[in-house]
């Protein structure tokens, strides 16, 4: 179990897998925490659909 077990988690501005968001995301994923996802629009919803799908969700 991880620092971040048991936690819930907003997650804002995943835009690409490059972006500090991401691997934000990814480091309090392997920590346990339970993610929710935000995005500004339609072309980055697919994004952040994708990467969510990736991570288990």
């Amino acid at each position: 179990m991880g620092f971040l077990s048991g936690k819930r988690i907003l997650v804002t501005g995943v835009a690409s897998k490059l972006s500090i968001a991401y691997g934000i995301a990814q480091a309090m994923h392997r920590e346990g925490a339970e993610l929710a996802f935000t995005y500004q629009n339609d072309k980055l919803k697919g994004r952040v659909e994708e990467f969510a799908g990736s991570i288990g969700f």
